[in-house]
């Protein structure tokens, strides 16, 4: 038998608890239950998209989505290799005109893709949030 306000172990018929001097009544048999307190962290939207503008994937890595960043990452360095392929080759057969043309073309991909990266970063910081408030877990 335990004291309900103190959790003290009773021993036999005991009227008042050693521990508190609390009477013992009924209800006294469970162990007490102690009421815990969960404190939830969450992820700054501002953090999130301020790491995928200064490196592709590197929101996503702090919400949770390792894989994600990882491949955003280099999905990223394989563009600049093909940015910087297309810039050679549009040089080599079409002059200035080519390579500024290859650039153009590796630009407007690569900065869809950016922007694409820091809008995912801010949805997945505020996805973890909401179901962090929501259930108390993390959503990944």
């Amino acid at each position: 038998m335990y004291c309900n306000k103190c959790g003290n172990q009773l021993v036999g018929n005991q009227e008042y608890c050693c521990g508190c001097g609390a009477k013992v009544g009924m209800g006294s048999y469970g162990p007490a239950v102690m009421q815990q307190t969960l404190v939830v962290r969450e992820k700054s939207t501002g953090v999130a998209v301020l790491l995928s503008i200064l490196w592709a994937g590197l929101g996503q890595v702090y919400v949770g989505k390792i894989g994600r960043g990882i491949a955003l990452m280099i999905t990223f360095l394989m563009a600049a290799f093909v940015g910087l392929f297309l810039f050679i080759t549009g040089a080599m057969f079409g002059g200035v005109e080519g390579a500024i043309g290859g650039l153009v073309l590796f630009g407007v991909i690569y900065l869809s893709l950016w922007i694409w990266n820091v809008f995912d970063s801010y949805k997945l910081a505020n996805e973890y949030n909401d179901t962090m408030r929501d259930s108390g877990r993390r959503p990944w």
